[in-house]
């Protein structure tokens, strides 16, 4: 099992990865300031500094583990065509080879191109935020140059397709030299609407333009950022199947994924604590874990003193451990999963097995919701 870590700059858990000498081999590290921008959907409020970069950069590489430089905006602005914009981007690579990078997750088709021209013996990481969900989109990138696709969660319990994807790569000529990278565990609701709403959102937040200097002022964090995730957080209260549903695999049935021939995962651990993080990548090892699964689960949260609180916690059900063991082991793994019907009547029968004890909080954070839609709404309408 290989684990890519994709998170905040926590210091701390390098040196634990490598005391405990963990099975991480790569850290993404979303790259501050830049022309090009991120699209994760976990970053922070507040990006860290270019120090704070080169400082964790170092820290990462002195402990034996290689960090992936993040840049993988799913639009630049339609800046990149620019002649001032194309000259920033290439000193952002001159300074990333400075810091020894060799090692990039991007999502945009030009900046895979661009790599695999310039650094051809680079290695690129295709982001989750591309959407891979069909042979035909991972063989394009694969011939674009791209070495390892992270497959969309939408798609990681359809056990048919993940082993088309695996027969795709043995029929590719530098197949010994691509992969593929499941996400573990990601807890966006299955087939969001908002998905390329929200990365490009965030893409454009990120942007450092040498053409816009004030690209960052442009964007409003609050207005832009709420609408997407509070929807979706508002599906999965109003229905908790959601949870059930989304692409998240369990320590309970990783050993599928890895008799299929998967053994590259993505962890994605912002906001989680050191320990936190620990336990969850040794259940993963073990094959087992004890508490309750939503604390596995990582799912974007709104910018904003008013999401927090331990009544957002309290909101969602306690999945508990022994009710995601039997949901993992009859789970219909074979059946093709965009074909939603029998998911949604599996998941349904199931959710009544989990209890949901805080009503009073669920119906709390609802109405918080609403009263922040709503003014979403009059000020798009009043503008």
């Amino acid at each position: 099992m290989q684990i890519i870590i994709d998170g905040d700059y926590n210091k701390e858990l390098i040196s634990q990865i490598k005391r405990k000498d963990l099975p991480v081999s790569h850290i993404i590290v979303h790259v501050p300031q830049n022309p090009i921008g991120n699209s994760s959907i976990f970053l922070p409020e507040i990006l860290p500094s270019l120090k704070e970069f080169r400082d964790y950069t170092k820290i990462i590489q002195d402990n034996g583990i290689i960090p992936i430089a993040g840049i993988d905006s799913t639009c630049q602005g339609n800046l990149e065509a620019h002649a001032k914009q194309n000259k920033a981007i290439n000193i952002l690579f001159e300074n990333l080879h400075e810091l020894e990078y060799s090692n990039y997750l991007i999502s945009s088709p030009n900046n895979a191109a661009f790599i695999n021209a310039n650094f051809p013996e680079d290695k690129i990481y295709l982001s989750y935020s591309q959407y891979i969900t069909s042979l035909n989109r991972a063989k394009i990138f694969f011939e674009l140059g791209v070495d390892n696709i992270i497959i969309h969660p939408d798609i990681i319990r359809n056990f048919n397709i993940l082993k088309n994807f695996l027969k795709l790569k043995q029929n590719l000529n530098n197949n010994e030299k691509i992969d593929y990278i499941l996400p573990l565990n990601l807890g966006c609701n299955w087939g969001c609407i908002h998905w390329y709403e929200h990365h490009n959102l965030q893409s454009h937040r990120t942007i450092k333009s040498s053409i816009l200097p004030n690209q960052n002022n442009i964007s409003d964090i609050e207005d832009e950022f709420d609408y997407p995730i509070l929807d979706c957080w508002r599906k999965r209260l109003k229905q908790p199947s959601e949870i059930l549903k989304a692409g998240w695999i369990s320590p309970f049935n990783i050993q599928l994924y890895h008799d299929l021939g998967y053994e590259k995962f993505v962890l994605f651990t912002s906001r989680f604590s050191t320990e936190k993080i620990l336990n969850i990548i040794k259940s993963y090892i073990d094959k087992l874990h004890m508490d309750d699964f939503k604390e596995f689960l990582n799912i974007p949260q709104p910018y904003g003193d008013y999401w927090s609180g331990e009544e957002i916690h309290n909101s969602m059900i306690f999945l508990d451990p022994n009710n995601i063991r039997e949901f993992c082991d009859n789970f219909p793994y074979n059946t093709h999963y965009p074909f939603e019907k029998q998911i949604n009547e599996y998941c349904n029968k199931y959710i009544d097995k989990f209890n949901n004890k805080h009503i009073k909080e669920r119906e709390e954070i609802l109405k918080i919701i609403m009263e922040k839609k709503e003014k979403l709404y009059k000020g798009v309408f009043n503008g």
